[in-house]
C-alpha cells in the first residue's frame, strides 16, 4: 500500500516553466479610428471568428499571429521570439469591458498586467496619431508616427 500512495502524491506533481516572449515581431500593423475598428470587429464576427480585443495603455487592439508551421518559425518560437502578421489598434482612453457594434457585444480584456502585451500596448501607443482621419479611417504603420 505504500507504493501506491507514494505514486498517488507523484501523480500531482508537474513542473511548471513560465518563459514568456522575449521578442514580439509585427510584421505590419494598422492603426484605425474607432469607429472603424468597431466596424471591423463586427464584420470578424460576422465571418464566423472569434473576436476578443486586448486593452492597455489606452489602445485597444487585436492581432494575428503566425503560427509556428515552418521549421524556421519554431525555432523562433522556442527562443522566445513570436511573429505577428499583423496588429489592428485603436486609441480607447478609457478601459471598458466590452464595446457594442449593431447589437453586438465584444469582449473587451484588460490586459495591463500582462508584461509583454502591455508592452505591445506601449509600442503602439508611440507609434500611434492623435486621430485617424482619412476616408477609410485606417492608417498603415509606415504611415504612422515616427
Amino acid at each position: 500500500m505504500g507504493g501506491e500512495e507514494s505514486s498517488r502524491r507523484s501523480k500531482g506533481k508537474v513542473k511548471i516553466i513560465y518563459k514568456p516572449a522575449k521578442e514580439i515581431v509585427i510584421l505590419d500593423f494598422f492603426q484605425f479610428s474607432r469607429d472603424a475598428l468597431d466596424q471591423m470587429f463586427a464584420r470578424l464576427i460576422h465571418s464566423g471568428l472569434p473576436v476578443m480585443a486586448q486593452w492597455a495603455e489606452g489602445i485597444i487592439f487585436v492581432y494575428f499571429s503566425l503560427a509556428p508551421d515552418t521549421e524556421e518559425l519554431m525555432e523562433n518560437y522556442l527562443k522566445g521570439r513570436i511573429f505577428w502578421s499583423s496588429v489592428n489598434f485603436a486609441l480607447m482612453p478609457k478601459y471598458s469591458p466590452f464595446i457594442r457594434v449593431g447589437g453586438l457585444e465584444i469582449p473587451v480584456l484588460d490586459v495591463s498586467g500582462h508584461p509583454v502585451l502591455a508592452e505591445v500596448a506601449r509600442w503602439l501607443k508611440k507609434h500611434a496619431r492623435p486621430e485617424v482621419k482619412t476616408e477609410t479611417g485606417i492608417i498603415r504603420g509606415d504611415q504612422a508616427a515616427p
